[in-house]
C-alpha cells in the first residue's frame, strides 16, 4: 500500500530542474480521488536603486506581472505532462509562506518540495525554501532532492 494523501500541494519552482519530479511525486502521493494543487511563487524583485527614478516603478511592476503570466503558462504546461486535472496557482510573494498559507487554507494533508541539499555556508549566504517550509508548514512535508532524482534516473 503506498502512501496516499486527499489534498496535496506540489510546491514549484517552475524555473527549477526538479519541478517535473516533484509534480511526479506529488501526483503519485495524491489519491485517486484527491485532489493535486501545484502552486509557483513570483516574488517581486526591484531591479532600481533608487525609488525616485523615473519610471522604474511601473517598468518593474510591468516586468512582474509578464514573469507571472510566463510562470503560470508553463505550470500549466507542466501540470498538463505531470499531473493533469491539477489545480494551478502562482502566486506573489515568498514561497515557503505563500505555500504554507495556500496549504492551510484548503486544508491540505501533505506538501511536496525540492532541496538542492546546500552546504551550510550556502544556506547561510542564499538561504534555503525547503528548510523554510518545515518550519511554516500546517502539515506533513516530503522532500525531493537531487539524490532522489539521481536514483530516479532523471539527472
Amino acid at each position: 500500500m503506498a502512501l496516499e494523501f486527499n489534498k496535496v500541494v506540489a510546491v514549484i519552482d517552475i524555473d527549477d530542474g526538479l519541478a517535473p519530479l516533484i509534480m511526479d511525486v506529488a501526483r503519485r502521493m495524491t489519491a485517486p480521488d484527491g485532489e493535486l494543487h501545484a502552486i509557483d511563487s513570483n516574488p517581486f524583485i526591484t531591479t532600481f536603486e533608487s525609488p525616485y527614478a523615473a519610471g522604474a516603478i511601473e517598468a518593474d511592476a510591468q516586468a512582474h506581472e509578464a514573469d507571472a503570466t510566463r510562470r503560470k503558462e508553463d505550470m500549466d504546461a507542466l501540470a498538463a505532462t505531470h499531473g493533469p486535472g491539477a489545480h494551478v496557482a502562482v502566486l506573489d510573494g515568498n514561497p515557503s509562506r505563500d505555500a504554507a498559507s495556500y496549504a492551510k487554507k484548503i486544508d491540505a494533508d501533505l506538501i511536496v518540495i525540492g532541496s538542492h541539499q546546500k552546504a551550510w555556508w550556502k544556506r547561510l549566504l542564499v538561504g534555503s525554501e525547503s528548510s523554510d517550509m518545515l518550519r511554516e508548514a500546517p502539515c506533513a512535508v516530503f522532500v525531493v532532492t537531487e539524490a532522489h532524482r539521481r536514483r530516479a534516473g532523471k539527472a
